[in-house]
């Protein structure tokens, strides 16, 4: 199906998955990042007290070894127990214990928050790769072409498919709402003397999004987590308001540079085709599909023997083993968001090597398209200086006595939290690749789970003493990490810069 068309090849070994040591350096809950887990008894994450998706599946399955327990199994023979490779998809978790926060600076109060996230996990944008999927196995069905693994498929895709009618397509899942609603309860256990005044003086929180419906309900989530941690801002929280050019500037008016780039960059063209000769891509993806399917269907499938068009959208097509494997790992990485819905424990049908490639892919895109690209342009983030602008004012405005909202929070998408962090120099965040070198996983520290997994945040808390002393903290996925390298902070060492010196350094 290939949704996105940014795939460069990749170049050196096969990426291992593993996440450099030292991208950062302070964590709190740990990230499955791209690992996976293969158990000798064949029990993972995602198998131990698992809701599987039907009896029919659970009955499919229930004979099947562990493919860690066999030396050398036969394609669909067994069951996999892998976990991670979720890429942007990736459930959120805080990075840091806040007891481990560098201390507020003596004589400095809190005097503002300004917020900016990611959408919470979701369904799929559109009913298509499990449409499209769900289409290939019965193919393979009625053609006695599914292995013993393969057979286990067809209920959860089924389920699959039932879940979103629930839930909607494009729309945030339970999950996607509890982190939003965790985040906004560890916000205000960070900041209890903050908020308390903000209510004794009446001031108000501000609450935008980027005008879609799942931006939407993320701020909607936030707010109730909020509210419940503190009745009291019931009322002075207004309804979310759109901001198109701030949270979803690359699509906004004056976007027409970044939408030439993102559509047709020779650069980006000659990586799009250096990808479709790469003879890894397409070898993975057999490999993952001869899990469930017969040699011969797979085979038939590569010489373009079969097209499956998703009823929603024709041009959503498997004409290859690419189309189908793409919209397989697409079903296996959304399905980590939808654990409080159903878990259908993907993990099973998933070989672990081709999972890690197709996630290497997949960042690839994500670095190339809305990261930080090429090391000798900024077309891929200069959009997101609208919105560091806009938390710049709204800061100024408060400062000044001008502005009686303390808070804004902001919700939008990978395509605003992304940039951002490149924009603002986010170590592991901001690095391009240089002219002529591919991002691979060997070369860049850059992995989208890290920088915009699920419910990804950005925050600056700016604190204040007697003497008019500004200081601003930034926090990424709650973590606390360094502005800019040109911007100096306010002691060395320090996690705090004055503000006057984040708008000289960044220029605004």
């Amino acid at each position: 199906m290939r949704p996105s068309p940014l795939r460069p090849a990749p170049t050196g070994s096969f990426p291992t998955g593993s996440v450099p040591t030292g991208t950062w350096t302070r964590t709190w809950v740990p990230l499955l990042a791209v690992t996976f887990f293969l158990s000798a008894c064949g029990v993972g994450p995602d198998d131990s007290g698992e809701r599987s998706g039907s009896a029919a599946t659970a009955a499919a399955l229930a004979d099947l070894p562990a493919c860690g327990s066999l030396p050398d199994p036969t394609p669909g023979s067994c069951v996999f127990a892998t976990t991670g490779f979720y890429t942007s998809k990736e459930p959120y978790a805080p990075r840091q214990a806040p007891d481990d926060y560098e201390p507020v600076p003596e004589g400095f109060t809190l005097v503002s928050v300004q917020h900016v996230a990611r959408h919470g996990s979701r369904a799929l944008s559109s009913p298509d790769d499990d449409d499209l999927m769900r289409q290939l196995w019965e193919a393979a069905r009625d053609e006695g072409a599914l292995t013993p693994l393969g057979e286990g498929l067809g209920p959860v895709l089924e389920d699959v498919i039932r879940v979103h009618a629930q839930v909607g397509y494009g729309r945030t899942s339970r999950l996607g709402e509890m982190e939003h609603e965790a985040t906004a309860a560890r916000l205000l256990e960070r900041h209890p003397v903050f908020f308390d005044s903000l209510v004794a003086r009446g001031h108000r929180i501000d609450v935008y999004h980027s005008g879609r419906e799942r931006a939407d309900e993320s701020g909607e989530a936030f707010v109730r987590g909020l509210v419940a941690g503190r009745p009291a801002l019931a009322g002075l929280v207004d309804p979310g308001e759109a901001s198109m050019e701030t949270l979803y500037f690359n699509e906004a008016e004056g976007s027409e540079g970044y939408q030439a780039y993102s559509d047709n960059d020779p650069r980006m063209l000659a990586a799009v085709e250096a990808i479709e000769e790469d003879p890894r891509t397409r070898q993975m993806a057999r490999l993952m599909l001869r899990q469930l399917f017969a040699d011969d269907f797979v085979q038939r499938l590569a010489d373009g023997a079969y097209e499956f068009r998703a009823a929603a959208d024709p041009d959503d097509r498997i004409r290859d083993e690419l189309d189908a494997a793409e919209a397989f790992y697409g079903l296996y990485s959304i399905a980590a968001g939808l654990t409080e819905e159903a878990n259908w424990a993907f993990g099973r049908f998933m070989h672990p090597e081709a999972v890690a490639w197709f996630a290497y892919v997949d960042d690839a895109g994500s670095f190339y398209d809305r990261g930080p690209g090429f090391a000798d342009e900024d077309i891929t983030f200069a959009g997101a200086r609208a919105l560091a602008a806009d938390m710049v004012q709204r800061i100024e405005q408060v400062l000044a006595g001008a502005s009686t909202v303390p808070v804004t929070v902001r919700f939008s998408h990978a395509q605003a939290l992304m940039p951002l962090a490149a924009w603002l120099g986010i170590e592991g965040a901001a690095e391009g690749a240089e002219p002529g070198v591919l991002y691979t996983y060997e070369n860049s520290a850059w992995r989208s789970e890290l920088v915009s997994p699920m419910a990804a945040n950005v925050q600056w808390d700016v604190v204040r003493n007697a003497e008019g002393v500004v200081l601003v903290r930034m926090l990424h996925q709650e973590g606390e990490v360094g502005f800019a390298a040109p911007c100096r902070p306010w002691q060395e060492g320090s996690f705090f810069y004055e503000f006057d010196e984040l708008r000289r350094c960044y220029g605004l």
